[in-house]
Order: C-alpha cells, then structure tokens, then sequence
C-alpha cells in the first residue's frame, strides 16, 4: 500500500522566497527536497507526496483544489492519505479572471511546457496590495476594479468565511475518513474574539500545541534582511517540518486510528 501525504496552502508551503529560477525543474527540485513538506515525508517515510500549495493562493482555493483531489481517488488512496492544511490569509479570494494572460499555473511534474493555459477562469488576489501578480497595476481599470472587489470587505466577512471553510473540509476529510491537520503560519488568530479562538480550537485539529505558540523557525530575512522576506529559508522548512512532525504524533490520541 502506498502511503501518501498531501499538503496544500499558500507560499509557506509552496516555497515562497525560494522559488527562483522559476522553471519546471527548479520548482520540482524545490518541492521534493527543499520545502516542510518534503521533510515531513521523509521523516514520516511516506511513499509520496501531492503538494497543491501555490503563492498567494487563497482560502478559497485550498477547500477548491483540496476538494477536487481528494473526491478523484480511490477508497484505498485515501485510507492511506495523510493531509497537513496550511491555512492562509482570510482576506484572499478568487475572482472571475476573463483574460488568457491570467489563466497559468505551475505543475511541477507536468511535461513541457511547464506553464500552460487551463481553461479555469480563476486567479489569486494579492492582499497587500488591491492588484494581484498577474495585472498590470498601471492600468487605471485594473486599479478600480481591484479598489471595488475589497470596497466592501470588512475582518468579520473574513473571520466567518474562513470558519465556514474550516468547516467545509473538516467535514470532508471526515466524511471520507482521511487523516487529517491544520496550521495556521500567523498569529493573526489571537486577534479573533475569545469565543472564536475557543471554537476554532477544539473544534478542529490545529497543530498548534498552544494557541500563544509563536512559530519559531528561521525565515529568510534572518539571513538576508535586505531581502525584507519573512518566508522560512532552506533551514525554516526543516524546522517546520519536525514541529509539524511532533504535533502529529501528540494529536494522534484524538483523531482516526491509522
């Protein structure tokens, strides 16, 4: 039987910050050997890993692709699946993208040419900045749509949505009895009313051991501050992983027997 983790969220898991060269064979290498997940599989010895993370990707689209790989398998695959979800940022969303400069994505793995058009018409919203990667921030009706898609945007908005996809695919991955846990990489949580934390808490199986947990892990900008990048450099990811690794193993006393 094959064992197999699947992993999904933004660039924490991804690879953001080291994803240059931005070709097929950097990202595949980056992927299998660099990032926390490659890690967790090889000390886990998981048989292989299926990493759906993407840069900037949203909420949204982690229940989206997560949803779609895991209703495509077989009873067996995931009898035998392991999942890790790394939460992103609640105020990224998809939207309806209408042009084909829009419509790329990276498989790694994939036969040349590594970016191709899909015929999805979806695209990741850069929070920190009204205008994501893809449009031309220059242009002054690319400027006003991304003005009016956050005009009515408000941290509740964010905070409910975010519970009801929590929601979403804890109960899936239960329905299809897939082992399964979250992480969060910021601690923005702290900052949700008592109430939230509470439910957020013992509701789902978060990796955090404490809700103060405070990731510690070497980032990018600890080697390189120039670079201003807090993703977790080459060493970060290793640290994540055996964090990860241990929160596994305390967690297995509450959720599915393997």
């Amino acid at each position: 039987m094959t064992k197999t983790l699947f992993t999904n969220g933004c660039s924490w898991t991804y690879g953001g910050g080291l994803d240059q060269p931005d070709t097929r064979e950097h990202i595949t290498h980056l992927h299998d050997n660099i990032v926390w997940p490659a890690h967790v599989q090889r000390l886990l010895n998981f048989d292989k890993q299926v990493n759906l993370a993407a840069g900037c990707g949203s909420n949204q689209r982690i229940c989206r692709t997560t949803f779609d790989w895991v209703s495509k398998q077989t009873p067996e695959t995931l009898a035998n699946t392991t999942v890790v979800i790394q939460w992103s940022c609640i105020d990224r969303y998809e939207y309806y993208v209408p042009k084909a400069t829009e419509q790329y994505r990276i498989l790694p793995g994939e036969p040349k040419p590594y970016l191709f058009q899909i015929p999805s018409r979806w695209a990741k919203v850069n929070p920190h900045g009204l205008v994501s990667h893809y449009e031309d921030g220059a242009d002054t009706n690319v400027l006003q749509d991304a003005l009016n898609r956050y005009r009515t945007y408000t941290e509740q908005e964010g905070i409910m949505t975010w519970l009801t996809q929590l929601g979403f695919l804890h109960d899936l991955l239960n329905h299809y009895e897939v082992e399964h846990y979250f992480w969060q990489f910021s601690e923005s949580i702290l900052g949700y009313d008592q109430h939230i934390q509470d439910y957020m808490y013992e509701r789902f199986p978060f990796l955090e051991e404490a809700r103060h947990h405070m990731w510690v892990y070497e980032r990018i900008n600890d080697i390189k501050p120039e670079t201003h990048d807090p993703h977790p450099s080459e060493l970060g990811h290793k640290q994540l992983a055996k964090y990860i690794v241990e929160a596994i193993a305390k967690k297995k006393t509450i959720l599915r027997k393997p």
